[in-house]
């Protein structure tokens, strides 16, 4: 691994990152769920990288395998690429609490792959063949764990209070923040943790374990969001359900190699519960009832919504 390779993979990550966080410094959104100049210029730059990703794919000899580096090594870049990663997506969350940084992490992951270990993407996950039932089994994979279960808790909401706990549904937010949750967000955590991560993981610990190592990343992935205000049992909760989510697709992509699927049901987790107008008195009226119901409505239908996908996965995955 030349360090040239390595001074150029962190020059074209840091230039990346400096250039969004520089617009978002200008030109400030308000939410997420607003098609500002960052976002739009986030997705915007993975279309140099695909184009030089096609050419350099021509004119380079790349291994089919990941790499057989020794264990150490292996384990130093995961926290090298982890570190990086973190280093701007602390800034970028305290300074404009959106994700800016998943682009540049794009970069930072597809540059080191095959510039770094030369290896190709396709032996990280990165596969578009049958993507059209790969992305049908990312909805599956959506409606299984966190649709059902999104309904369910509303229909028990619905059955304590007998109000409607939903308003409507506003396609709009849908529309602005799947391209960005699916292109930047998608790619970039499935290509660092499942692809990057866990591809190197199996190659010293069992499966299991590498699926659990990269899970617990995944989910101190997230600690930032309750950073600012400080809050430790959001940030706790927050990481032990990410960390699940991670244990899931960590075990779909060791059945399946193939993070297309994942890239997709990550978008739609990030996007589509966004447009849900909630019913406040329903709620309010929700919260009168007994704590043990109020426990039971959010935590039963995702008890079950797991034990459901788990056997999805296990049934299903292998036919992609």
């Amino acid at each position: 691994m030349a360090r040239n390779g390595c001074f150029k993979v962190l020059l074209a990550y840091f230039a990346i990152a400096f250039t969004i966080l520089l617009t978002g410094h200008f030109f400030p959104a308000e939410n997420e769920n607003t098609t500002s100049i960052p976002v739009l210029l986030s997705v915007l730059l993975l279309i140099p990288l695909l184009a030089w990703h096609k050419s350099y794919r021509k004119k380079a000899s790349l291994s089919k395998e990941a790499d057989g580096r020794d264990k150490g090594t292996v384990l130093l870049w995961i926290f090298a690429l982890f570190i990086l990663a973190l280093s701007i997506r602390i800034p970028s969350v305290l300074l404009f609490n959106l994700p800016y940084e998943k682009t540049p992490l794009i970069y930072l992951v597809i540059l080191t792959m095959l510039i770094v270990e030369k290896t190709d993407v396709s032996a990280f996950g990165f596969k578009t063949k049958n993507i059209g039932k790969s992305l049908l089994f990312g909805l599956l994979c959506f409606v299984v764990l966190d649709g059902f279960a999104i309904v369910s808790s509303y229909v028990l909401v619905y059955a304590f209070t007998n109000q409607m706990p939903v308003q409507s549904y506003d396609v709009t937010p849908l529309f602005l923040t799947l391209p960005f949750m699916t292109l930047c967000v998608g790619i970039s955590e499935e290509a660092l943790f499942r692809g990057y991560m866990q591809t190197h993981l199996e190659k010293f610990y069992t499966v299991r374990k590498a699926i659990l190592i990269q899970a617990i990343l995944f989910g101190a992935w997230h600690f930032v969001w309750n950073l600012s205000p400080f809050d430790p049992f959001g940030m706790l909760g927050y990481v032990e359900i990410t960390s699940l989510i991670g244990l899931f697709f960590g075990y779909f992509y060791s059945k399946t190699r193939n993070l297309a699927p994942l890239v997709f049901a990550h978008g739609l987790f990030d996007s589509v519960p966004q447009g849900i107008i909630e019913n406040e008195s329903a709620f309010n009226a929700f919260q009168t009832i007994p704590l043990i119901n109020q426990i039971l409505t959010f935590l039963l239908p995702y008890v079950v919504a797991m034990i459901s996908t788990f056997l999805f996965l296990k049934y299903l995955a292998r036919k992609i």
